[in-house]
């Protein structure tokens, strides 16, 4: 599965204030609101993981996303053993605090998630709003 072609390409803005292009792709449940996000070059570490509160906080905003809805999937390469992670956050008001990332391992959540992310390239609810 090429990834890159599910998601819309948007420009956030890193820690560093410095524009950073993504691949974003943004699916709506009953319960929760997936962002699925992606670097679009390798990296040699996570640049989700050095930017995830302010990616987070950004995502939010532009989608118009509730905090206790919110959930950011990274994207990573399929090949790996764990091609997606979750990351997760204290929330105060509107700002993500604590980021922690962590694999998702079950064969399960792996493939529910993986099922969004294919409904939402089929209905394209990206971020060309």
């Amino acid at each position: 599965m090429q990834q890159h072609s599910l998601f819309a390409t948007l420009e956030l803005e890193n820690r560093l204030g410095q524009p950073v292009h993504l691949g974003v792709m943004h699916v709506s449940s009953v319960a929760r609101d997936y962002v699925f996000i992606s670097a679009l070059t390798q990296q040699a570490s996570s640049i989700v993981g050095k930017n995830a509160e302010h990616f987070a906080f950004q995502l939010c905003e532009r989608f118009r996303l509730e905090p206790r809805r919110f959930e950011l999937i990274e994207v990573r390469d399929v090949n790996e053993e764990f091609p997606l992670w979750r990351w997760r956050f204290e929330w105060v008001g509107h700002s993500p605090l604590a980021p922690r990332g962590e694999p998702v391992s079950s064969t399960n959540q792996q493939q529910m998630l993986f099922e969004l992310l294919s409904s939402g390239s089929a209905n394209k609810t990206a971020a060309a709003r």
